[in-house]
């Protein structure tokens, strides 16, 4: 199933700097956006496997919208 990772703020995503099969932990940064003219970086909040990326840089993204989804 996997766990969505969804963006704190209304933005646009500027970079994710993880790909599909990736390992993290938790609190590694997975990529950065934009919001309120910020550069905000995006954590893992678990640890795992990256399993989807479901955005790609310059997307609209809030935080209904899963990023991408860890397993």
């Amino acid at each position: 199933m996997g766990t969505p990772v969804n963006p704190k703020l209304v933005g646009k995503i500027v970079s994710i700097d993880v790909k599909v099969g990736d390992q993290v932990k938790k609190n590694d940064v997975l990529g950065s956006m934009e919001a309120m003219k910020m550069n905000i970086k995006i954590f893992a909040p678990i640890e795992g496997t990256i399993k989807e990326i479901h955005v790609k840089p310059g997307d609209p993204v809030n935080p209904k919208i899963a990023i991408l989804t860890l397993e």
